[in-house]
């Protein structure tokens, strides 16, 4: 079982997010639409792979820009600016210059009512 598992890890490591996230509306809206079917259950699985891709990419950014961060601390804290001699990191945007992006929340009733 966990080889199969490891296979599907690779293969959906394989695709880029983009390219995924084009399912996200079609099986969203195929879970909001509750079946007791085997078809229902396998998209709510599907779902959640797609959810996992983009967790993963998330947590693999946020990372990858605290281990940059702590490196140019280390390289600051040592003197060593930027290129431009500002201290920035002509590789990194400015502050300004990042956009913030907020995900979707889906969210599915509650059984309790009231």
């Amino acid at each position: 079982m966990e080889k199969m598992l490891q296979r599907m890890a690779e293969q959906l490591a394989a695709y880029d997010e983009a390219s995924l996230l084009t399912l996200w509306d079609k099986y969203t809206q195929e879970v909001e639409r509750f079946q007791p079917t085997k078809r229902w259950e396998e998209s709510v699985i599907i779902l959640c792979l797609l959810q996992a891709v983009r967790w993963k990419n998330q947590l693999f950014n946020y990372k990858w820009m605290e281990q940059r961060s702590t490196d140019i601390d280390s390289g600051l804290q040592e003197g060593q600016g930027g290129a431009d001699g500002s201290g920035q990191n002509l590789s990194e945007p400015r502050e300004e210059e990042r956009v913030k992006t907020r995900g979707r929340v889906v969210s599915f009733p509650s059984r309790e009512k009231g």
